[in-house]
């Protein structure tokens, strides 16, 4: 990972745990913990999107949409609707996971989001301040 790919609030993976990001300097980033001070950029990876960290989150899968695995964030509250699906097969054009947005700010469809720092940064442009928590 570069600095270019994260922001201060980002899940990152390092060697052995999970870390979020606090701040970011030119040789690697501060993580929450602060316990081992800098952590190179080297060390990180992003953290894939899975339907157990989507459930975590609040998704629920909806079986009567598309013809792959589609999953649902919806708060009715705010208007926002979220929606994520996993493309597999031939029945689709779309081959890596996407992210749709519909809020009262903002209509996304089809933005290509693999990592769970790609959904935050979805957000953030988004005006959404739901957290994800890992």
């Amino acid at each position: 990972m570069e600095a270019k790919d994260l922001m201060i609030g980002d899940w990152v993976y390092r060697p052995d745990c999970y870390s979020k990001v606090k701040e970011i300097r030119e040789t690697g980033i501060i993580g929450r913990d602060y316990l081992r001070g800098i952590i190179s950029f080297k060390e990180l990876e992003p953290i894939p999107l899975t339907t157990e960290i989507l459930e975590k989150y609040g998704f629920v899968v909806n079986k009567h949409i598309y013809p792959y695995p589609y999953y649902e964030y919806i708060n009715e509250e705010n208007k926002l609707k979220v929606g994520f699906a996993f493309p597999q097969g031939n029945r689709t054009s779309y081959k890596d996971p996407w992210v749709y947005i519909d809020s009262k700010r903002v209509f996304v469809e089809h933005l290509p989001c693999m990592f769970v720092h790609e959904l935050q940064h979805a957000f953030r442009l988004c005006g959404i301040t739901k957290e994800i928590e890992l």
